[in-house]
């Protein structure tokens, strides 16, 4: 190998190293990811757990916290400063809370989805089977439960939706300003 040939591959191996032990401005401070009774990740104060066959839970953001128990196949994700998302007590029920201060609960029965996308938006999907709850908005609540088959949509600032109460109700409001609109 020749000198410069040499002197190229200490500078590129030395250029390497100092990428890989640079920390960019963004990095990721808090996160848990849990799978199948374990945790695999935790960094900071974000917290999860998981346990069941196919189970899932992950947190992002300070003080965020996914939990996916007391069943099978459950999953929960939570980004946002003290987000929360919890999925459990049946099978195959999803937890979805996007937004710093918000909370997603699906269980208390199977297939059931609750999903936040807002600041301090809240959505819960359960008692029962096959419910969805949908809060799309800074401040909105989606409620969706103690029947089957119910799905409640809230889209807009401060909007509200409840299908509750008996078997296969669609309710959906839209008040203020949609995620992804002009307003």
């Amino acid at each position: 190998m020749s000198k410069r040939a040499a002197t190229a591959a200490v500078m590129t191996a030395s250029l390497m190293a100092g990428a890989l032990l640079a920390t960019p401005a963004d990095a990721i401070t808090d996160l848990c990811i849990a799978r199948n009774g374990l945790v695999r990740v935790q960094m900071g104060t974000a917290t999860c757990e998981a346990s069941g066959k196919g189970s899932r839970a992950k947190a992002k953001g300070a003080g965020s916290s996914a939990t996916a128990t007391g069943g099978d196949h459950n999953k929960a994700r939570a980004r946002g400063e003290n987000s929360s998302a919890s999925a459990g007590d049946g099978n195959n029920n999803t937890a979805i809370a996007r937004g710093r201060g918000s909370s997603a609960g699906a269980g208390g029965g199977d297939n059931n989805t609750a999903i936040t996308n807002g600041t301090n938006s809240d959505a819960g999907a359960g008692g029962g089977n096959n419910n969805t709850a949908t809060a799309n908005g800074t401040n909105s609540n989606a409620d969706a439960g103690t029947g089957n088959n119910n799905t409640a949509t809230a889209n807009g600032t401060d909007s509200s939706a409840s299908a509750a109460g008996g078997d296969n109700k669609t309710v959906t409001a839209t008040t203020g300003c949609v995620p992804g609109t002009a307003c």
